[in-house]
């Protein structure tokens, strides 16, 4: 039996801000969830920092059956009592808040942020397995625990600028990156780039690719189910194309806009197709959004949902004509494949790791060259034996990558150390 300990503060956050539960949140979830099924694994979860959140969200998540937390005694006391206070109330209430802001306050006082590790309180033999932050340096000090860390990508090392309001998440990881660690990636195209970038032996990075949940992904053939979504979202009942991300720089965007607005000036395509922008607003997206308030007719055709709920994505999938991601760099690319499973035709970019991804079941553009973007619209909206063909191809595509198999591969690695 493998005794493993996750740090599983990233769900803990996702837990009160659910417009954090981006797609390194849903990994951490996922990992957590399929080693706590394996009867291989003995599972234990580790907060380094907000502890509360963690422990609510195991016992909200998992019941009595929720892995125990490895923190000290004396910080798994205070996340309790927050928890016994904020017990009669929502998540995201006043008084919620105003109890975690109150303790949150008190902990900065103390110093006592971040959680303090015991060896006393690990399990045997333990495997201390970070998916995305710093391995704490109590952790990385202890020689009999074997420590993993997962790099989703060096997005922000390479490009800082599309981080305005910094991103040390990452680069705290590598820093603090253990002698003795594994690494595992989420793409093959990432381990490459980790490992010319940190000159770190590749013979100790493991890829292991992500995967979309059954569950919250697949064709949706309940019509009135997506015309209800839809309406819900203000999306009518026109066609309309879809891209879904934060609105940030590094998903190119501005670029996507820019075509369809050229494409529907020159009356190329159908006056009914609409575009469809799902995810929160990031940063420098105000100058093009500007130019598109001065031009009425343009906006009319620009549909921006701001967050959606997960378990209305399916829909919102389904009832689309294609998805279009044209993204500048990722470390694996999640929405391409959650579109591809709900069997949406996909056009996105032929850099870093969505070749790897999407294989022969998208149309690839250089996410960088407008005219081969406004063709490969032009060509799928146009051809409606090329959207059933690249619909099959997408299933069949979808069906490589599982959780099961991610959770399995990460067993196989642990076995290993």
């Amino acid at each position: 039996m493998l005794n493993v300990i996750i740090d599983a503060s990233l769900p803990g956050i996702g837990f009160y801000h659910r417009q954090a539960k981006t797609g390194v949140s849903r990994v951490a979830e996922q990992l957590v969830k399929g080693l706590l099924e394996s009867k291989d694994v003995q599972l234990s979860l580790a907060a380094p920092t907000h502890q509360a959140e963690t422990l609510r969200y195991a016992r909200e998540t998992f019941g009595i059956q929720a892995p125990a937390l490895v923190n000290r005694p004396s910080e798994l006391g205070w996340a309790k009592l927050e928890n016994a206070l904020l017990g009669p109330f929502a998540p995201q209430s006043l008084p919620s808040k105003v109890i975690r802001q109150v303790f949150y306050r008190t902990r900065k006082a103390l110093n006592s942020e971040q959680a303090r590790f015991s060896a006393k309180f690990l399990p045997a033999n333990a495997i201390y397995h970070s998916p995305f932050f710093a391995i704490p340096t109590d952790i990385g000090r202890m020689p009999n625990l074997r420590k993993v860390l997962t790099v989703h990508d060096l997005i922000p090392i390479h490009h800082p600028e599309w981080f305005p309001a910094g991103e040390r998440a990452v680069k705290d990881a590598l820093t603090n990156l253990p002698a003795d660690a594994q690494v595992v990636t989420v793409s093959e195209a990432t381990k490459a780039d980790f490992c010319q970038y940190t000159g770190f032996d590749p013979a100790r990075v493991t890829p292991i690719h992500l995967a979309a949940s059954p569950n919250l992904f697949f064709p949706v053939t309940d019509t009135q189910r997506i015309k209800a979504t839809q309406n819900r979202f203000g999306l009518g009942d026109e066609s309309y194309l879809l891209s879904l991300a934060t609105l940030e720089p590094r998903k190119n965007l501005d670029h996507l806009i820019r075509c369809f607005v050229a494409l529907a000036e020159s009356g190329e395509l159908p006056t009914e197709i609409k575009l469809v922008l799902v995810g929160t607003k990031g940063w420098k997206m105000d100058q093009i959004l500007d130019e598109i308030a001065k031009k009425e007719s343009i906006r009319k055709r620009l549909v921006f949902t701001g967050f959606v709920p997960d378990e209305d994505l399916a829909a919102i999938y389904s009832g689309a004509l294609a998805f279009v991601y044209p993204s500048l760099f990722e470390g694996f690319g999640l929405p391409p494949l959650e579109a591809m499973q709900c069997g949406l035709p996909v056009i996105t970019s032929n850099v870093s790791s969505l070749p790897e991804v999407v294989g022969d079941a998208a149309l690839q553009v250089s996410p960088t060259d407008a005219d081969a973007l406004a063709q490969a619209i032009l060509t799928l909206v146009r051809s409606a034996d090329l959207r059933s063909e690249l619909t099959t191809k997408a299933l069949r595509r979808a069906q490589l990558f599982s959780w099961e198999r991610f959770t399995n591969e990460h067993i196989r690695l642990y076995q290993r150390l």
